[in-house]
């Protein structure tokens, strides 16, 4: 979005538009209070009806599933009544202000009342802490969209009740199927699963990787890439499996191949062949494994063996059990992240423009992907920005980079988006049509305070 091209009918639309949202927003928590007076003055009784759920959708024609969400919000953001009749705040007190000023919509509740509902099961939660966490939720909802919103309610909900909802290891894998139907005409279908996130995230970076477009001239969608880059795949391991059955044994007097490192180096594309280039190799290389980064507490990793608790996180925000990150911490291709380890070094100043791999790690570690608020894109989809231009003299350090997805590296660069970093952290700030008051809003993967 360019002010450049923003005309005083523009903006007139623009803002009229933001006004008619938060005009739409207040009505709807006016209906909620009038939920609430027909809830708690028993009306329902009153009318014959079993509850006010049912009253409710004979009175304005709505669904059970309406109903039921209506009284439910009227219940946790309205004013409550004591057994002697004295007013008591709303059980959600900080989400029902900010929704009364009509600044979150229905998407926010629906994610602030599930975590909150998620922390009720949590034994021995502090009120301090659950009042905190609603309190952080409601503020942030004012700031990210529904996406962004529930990173951070994800986030939260793994710092206060880290062993809740998590798999067990000994149960990894074996509901695992992939089922394949051929139709009539050739056609295969397919439906699979794979529980295992491991797994999950070493499938989709090869996968992705493969399916990166070849340019910009590369319309075809995510779906269509994916599925032609799976052909690839499987096109490549049978010329290979082809190839090898009438390979000629090796040499007994020959040197030995040197063994794989422990530690892989990086992936990077390979440099394309000239046009018109007669070499060709005469086995496809198999594509590489994906370069997996797992982040664990040093201690959490320790204790893996001795059921203490604790999770490793992968680039993508899932949490894993410790004794999966200690199965695939001896794997070749996996590269563990140890929080508490001796750190690479992270600042090359002004010698290099493009960030090495220590410091692209670090960004992964910090950023989570695409750092905009609310952007989901993964790391493998993202740049490395720099956020003081390195041609206007920025360095290439953690301070000053941070990891932005195509589309969002295009619109800090043209869309009058500011970022800056604060306690080592980017914010960004958005331009004043889409918010007068220009507040920053926090990027990158949502933090806990401890």
């Amino acid at each position: 979005m360019s002010e450049r091209v923003l005309g005083p009918v523009e903006r007139d639309v623009l803002g009229r538009a933001r006004l008619g949202e938060i005009t739409r927003r207040r009505e709807a928590y006016r209906r909620l209070e009038q939920v609430a007076e027909i809830d708690q003055g028993k009306l329902a009784e009153a009318t014959g009806d079993r509850s006010t759920e049912r009253l409710l959708e004979e009175l304005w024609l709505i669904t059970a599933v309406e109903a039921r969400r209506l009284v439910g919000e009227a219940r946790d953001l309205c004013l409550r009544r004591s057994l002697t009749g004295e007013v008591l705040p709303a059980r959600l007190a900080c989400t029902a202000t900010v929704a009364a000023g009509g600044e979150i919509g229905p998407a926010h509740l629906a994610i602030i009342r599930a975590a909150m509902r998620r922390l009720d099961r949590v034994e021995g939660l502090p009120l301090e802490q659950w009042l905190e966490a609603e309190r952080r939720l409601a503020d942030e909802a004012t700031r990210l969209g529904p996406r962004g919103l529930q990173a951070v309610a994800d986030r939260l909900l793994a710092h206060l009740d880290p062993d809740g909802e998590q798999p067990l290891e000994e149960n990894a894998g074996r509901d695992d199927e992939l089922l394949v139907t051929r139709r009539r005409h050739g056609a295969l279908l397919f439906r699979g699963r794979m529980s295992d996130p491991v797994d999950g995230e070493a499938f989709l970076g090869v996968i992705d990787d493969l399916a990166a477009p070849y340019g910009p001239d590369d319309t075809r969608d995510l779906a269509l890439r994916r599925i032609e880059a799976l052909k690839d795949l499987v096109g490549d391991a049978h010329s290979i499996s082809a190839a090898t059955s009438t390979r000629p044994e090796p040499d007994v007097d020959s040197e030995p191949e040197p063994e794989e490192a422990l530690l892989p180096e990086p992936r990077r594309p390979e440099p394309a062949e000239p046009a018109g280039s007669a070499q060709r190799r005469s086995v496809p290389e198999r594509p590489g494994r994906a370069l997996l980064t797992i982040t664990i507490d040093h201690r959490w990793l320790r204790q893996a063996l001795t059921d203490q608790g604790g999770y490793g996180v992968l680039e993508s925000g899932l949490r894993v059990h410790p004794g999966t990150v200690r199965r695939w911490a001896c794997d070749a291709d996996i590269v563990p992240v140890v929080l508490g380890s001796a750190s690479e070094p992270l600042d090359v100043g002004r010698r290099r423009r493009t960030a090495p791999d220590a410091l692209r790690r670090a960004l992964t570690l910090r950023d989570g992907g695409c750092a905009f608020p609310g952007c989901t894109r993964p790391p493998r989809r993202c740049q490395a920005h720099h956020i003081q231009a390195w041609l206007d003299g920025g360095d290439t350090c953690l301070q000053n980079m941070c990891l932005l997805c195509r589309y969002h590296h295009h619109l800090i660069h043209h869309g009058h988006w500011t970022i800056h970093m604060n306690q080592g952290r980017p914010w960004f700030t958005p331009p004043w049509i889409l918010d007068p008051d220009q507040r920053p809003r926090p990027g990158g993967r949502p933090r806990i305070p401890t």
